[in-house]
């Protein structure tokens, strides 16, 4: 018969797992493994008593705080979603989905994180979409569908970079294409947060300083919740699908 594993042995199989994991309270890093640390570019024996947020990229630092806050009050939020990772050492973003739970041990409150490194699926992305039947610049293709109509499929999680990235490119080709119309599908976009509504209601907004309106469609009960609290965007047009869209920007006037 086997013998039952002790702490300390499973700590031991734990730090060996290909992926990366941590244990927190209170925002302090009380234990990860090697992959995180790794991950982080700081050893182990550094990392630990370290506020978790010094690991997080500068530019998603509020959106993790927010979300720690949001979830430790015990509002229903999300419990995985995708930001960067910031290099101690060089100041690389690794960009990473992560995967959190709350555990109560007696008195006291801990989160477990699993991380995944995100940089091999971008690659991978970036490849096909350089060598698809579909020319363009970033793994989220902007489509022109008609003459000055343009319609970018969001699929998957969209964090700050990748959002960043994809207003940049949206942007360019509304002005390059003289567009009047943009259709941002978001039919397959898997949990949205705040930064991503915002991110609509900026889009539509300079959109419009371009000369183009901007539709939804697509848009699911919980990011419709998430649009209502967006500023401004209560003022974009929305429809079912996107055939209706397409519809909509049809219609003369």
């Amino acid at each position: 018969m086997v013998a039952p594993l002790d702490a300390a042995a499973v700590l031991s199989l734990l730090g060996a797992l290909p992926v990366a994991l941590y244990v927190m309270h209170e925002g302090t890093l009380l234990w990860c493994n090697d992959k995180f640390a790794e991950m982080c570019e700081c050893p182990k024996e550094q990392a630990l008593g370290r506020s978790f947020v010094g690991f997080v990229a500068p530019e998603d630092r509020a959106f993790v705080v927010d979300r720690y806050r949001r979830r430790a009050a015990g509002e229903a939020v999300p419990d995985h979603y995708e930001f960067s990772v910031f290099g101690q050492e060089s100041g690389k973003r690794t960009p990473i989905h992560m995967s959190v739970t709350l555990v109560q041990a007696g008195a006291t409150r801990y989160s477990i994180g699993v991380v995944v490194d995100l940089t091999e699926q971008r690659s991978v992305a970036a490849g096909l979409a350089s060598g698809g039947a579909i020319e363009r610049s970033s793994p989220t293709p902007v489509l022109r569908v008609a003459a000055g109509v343009l319609v970018v499929p969001l699929v998957g999680h969209y964090h700050a970079a990748r959002v960043q990235d994809l207003t940049q490119t949206v942007l360019a080709a509304i002005s390059n294409q003289r567009a009047h119309a943009l259709i941002l599908d978001v039919t397959g976009l898997v949990d949205a947060d705040e930064r991503v509504a915002d991110y609509f209601a900026r889009t539509a907004a300079a959109a419009r300083l371009l000369g183009a309106r901007c539709l939804l469609a697509g848009v699911s009960p919980a990011l419709a919740q998430l649009l209502a609290a967006a500023p401004g965007a209560l003022h974009m047009i929305s429809a079912a699908t996107l055939e209706d869209a397409l519809q909509v920007v049809r219609r003369p006037g």
